[in-house]
């Protein structure tokens, strides 16, 4: 939870050892507690909902609630959300400027006649 709030994003990066070992996080982690929710569990599996409420120093609380996550059908990511994802995922596999470019053939394979590209940009080099 607390890479999530620092980073913006949970990936497979932010479970990599040196980032899940980082200090930085502790005094954020010291400030997350996780609670269980019958009335929650009792909605699963047709929804999953989530509840976070954040407490200022000064005693305020805000709270918000999903019912799905970001990502399932009822709730789909936008372009840019999947954009930021896929080059999250891919980035450091295959180069953030090969990823951008396969994103975007991804993103138009409706339009395009062949695929000479995509396996271009697939393929090991």
């Amino acid at each position: 939870m607390a890479v999530g709030l620092v980073d913006g994003m949970v990936t497979p990066l932010q479970f990599r050892e040196e980032r899940v070992r980082d200090q930085s996080l502790i005094p954020i982690m010291d400030k997350v507690k996780v609670v269980a929710n019958e009335e929650f569990e009792a909605l699963f599996p047709k929804f999953q909902p989530s509840r976070v409420t954040i407490t200022t120093n000064d005693g305020k609380s805000r709270s918000t609630r999903v019912d799905v996550p970001k990502g399932d059908p009822r709730d789909p990511m936008t372009e840019e959300e999947i954009a930021v994802k896929f080059t999250a995922l891919g980035g450091e596999v295959i180069g953030k400027e090969r990823c951008k470019k396969l994103q975007k053939f991804i993103m138009s394979l409706e339009s395009v006649d062949k695929l000479d590209g995509l396996f271009e940009l697939t393929t090991a080099r």
